[in-house]
């Protein structure tokens, strides 16, 4: 990964479901690890579809994505980035489960660009383990996601988002005066899932008086091969 020799128990978990023969496997991430960028999904869907192309292996789109999906659950890592990592663009995620059994949509965007900042990562399979944090992210998510269906906007995403982060308890202290920061100069705001980090739409400046700014675009293509 990045040129350095790594674990990568999720990729490793496709490599060894898929991989006819041993293989190596080089990852470029471009993102932080462990701050809710979905990289340990990227990472194995990435592998996964490579190693489609390599050995022949005749997979559906939704095969590959269940594969990396499939190696997410069992590690503890994400339960439905590789469904959207998949599809692409603003996914909304209405029934669980991997590509081809999960049910999504999309809210229609252009390739927005998204601005962050990330002050550390936190760790996806301690909040997916802990039974009472659960309990309020299901509860809070299932309201949210209720609330978005009925209006399905890129403004009332990133309202329910932070809504959600504040009352599930996982958004950081920081993070209201960064998002407040973001809404006064007219952009939005929130937390990034599961990290130590804020996103935002047009508040680039705002967001640059609390730590370095990492930007990229949506895309709307979803994954695939080069």
């Amino acid at each position: 990964m990045n040129g350095t020799r790594s674990s990568a128990p999720v990729t490793r978990l496709v490599v060894e479901r898929l991989a006819p023969s041993p293989v190596r496997v080089e990852t470029q991430l471009l993102m932080p690890l462990g701050s809710g960028f979905g990289a340990s999904g990227a990472g194995a869907l990435s592998s996964a579809y490579a190693l489609n192309e390599a050995f022949g292996l005749g997979l559906f789109a939704s095969g590959v994505g269940e594969a990396a999906h499939v190696a997410e659950v069992v590690s503890g890592t994400g339960l439905g980035d590789v469904i959207a990592q998949n599809t692409g663009g603003l996914v909304v995620r209405l029934s669980p489960g991997a590509p081809g059994v999960g049910v999504i949509d999309r809210i229609p965007v252009p390739p927005l660009e998204i601005d962050c900042i990330v002050r550390g990562p936190l760790s996806t399979e301690e909040v997916l383990s802990d039974p009472g944090t659960m309990r309020e992210v299901n509860r809070e998510g299932e309201r949210s996601l209720q609330e978005l269906i009925k209006r399905p906007t890129l403004e009332r995403f990133v309202s329910l988002s932070w809504e959600f982060a504040r009352r599930s308890g996982l958004a950081q202290s920081w993070m209201q005066d960064a998002v407040e920061a973001v809404e006064a100069c007219g952009g939005m705001a929130s937390m990034v899932m599961l990290g130590d980090a804020v996103f935002s739409i047009k508040g680039r400046d705002a967001l640059a008086e609390f730590g370095d700014v990492v930007s990229a675009k949506v895309c709307l293509g979803g994954a695939g091969l080069e």
